[in-house]
């Protein structure tokens, strides 16, 4: 799939990084396949954030109208804390024959606004449970893009949980935003690492932090690099990924996070869990690095 350049949504805080995908043929006649899934990044305060999907949508260029991509059954249900990596992620489409060419866009439709109706909800830590909106219900993975002759077109979406999860202050629920990236299954690479235990233990902001050193540890990521770190909130730097450190067999803190190959700047913190993506919050970083995802593994510890 060739895409027609990049294209940003999240209305002031997500993100989808259209890249090239998995590829070959020409760009018009034959049958091709596409094959969707979905996963997330975690975030805290919550322990479910159930997303009722009800249709996929797909727009050939011209005047034509909108194909209606079926799913396996009326509507599906995720809960995006579910499925955190490639391997776990919520299958929405599995190789469903679309012919080969050009399409305006990709979009998602959701059941998911406040209507005392809890097909898409959160479930706190609290225990309670909230309503979630999703803006307009209606969702615009990509935009822009071709699809060749028998092309297999293979693609995970990443719902970013932490850069799109919403709790307004004076009104009812939750409001999930649009905070996506795609990845290309055929091209991306990994990075991953590990935060010794004693790093976060013996920092003060950590233990100022929260109680609990096992909460707030993240990996933030950004396009480019020379990057100098910045909270979620709306204005760049904006992070393309967020990894969640969590405790290993050594008792350390590991984290892993797949990218689209290209250069990056990666950085900790242990203080995510003050990172409201509505305000612009102080934290504290840990030095920047930069590094450069090529499609295979790469192994960086802070």
């Amino acid at each position: 799939m060739r895409t027609k350049g990049y294209r940003w949504l999240g209305a002031a805080i997500g993100a989808i990084t259209l890249a090239a995908c998995s590829g070959g043929g020409s760009d018009s006649g034959g049958s091709s396949t596409l094959s969707v899934s979905l996963m997330d990044a975690p975030a805290d305060n919550v322990t479910e954030v159930q997303v009722q999907i009800k249709a996929l949508w797909l727009k050939p260029q011209g005047q034509g109208p909108a194909i209606e991509l079926k799913l396996a059954s009326p509507t599906v249900t995720v809960d995006l804390l579910d499925h955190a990596t490639e391997t776990t992620a919520a299958v929405l489409l599995d190789s469903v024959s679309i012919p080969a060419g050009a399409y305006e866009w990709l979009e998602m439709e959701v059941n998911a606004e406040f209507d005392n109706v809890y097909d898409s909800f959160v479930m706190t830590t609290a225990g309670g449970q909230e309503e979630l909106r999703v803006p307009s219900r209606r969702v615009r993975l990509v935009s822009g893009f071709d699809v060749g002759q028998n092309e297999a077109v293979k693609l995970i979406f990443d719902w970013s949980v932490r850069q799109g999860l919403v709790d307004p202050p004076g009104a009812p629920g939750y409001l999930l935003k649009p905070a996506f990236r795609m990845i290309d299954v055929t091209e991306y690479g990994s990075l991953s690492g590990t935060v010794a235990a004693a790093t976060i233990t013996g920092d003060t902001d950590c233990a100022a932090d929260d109680p609990d050193y096992d909460v707030g540890n993240v990996v933030y990521i950004f396009a480019g690099t020379g990057i100098t770190p910045d909270d979620i909130d709306g204005a760049a730097p904006e992070p393309i990924a967020t990894a969640e450190l969590t405790p290993n067999a050594n008792g350390d803190y590991a984290y892993r996070a797949i990218l689209a190959p290209g250069s990056h700047t990666a950085t900790f913190t242990c203080q995510a869990g003050n990172d409201d993506p509505a305000t612009d919050d102080v934290l504290e970083f840990s030095a920047p690095v930069d590094v450069t995802i090529t499609g295979a593994a790469i192994v960086q510890d802070f």
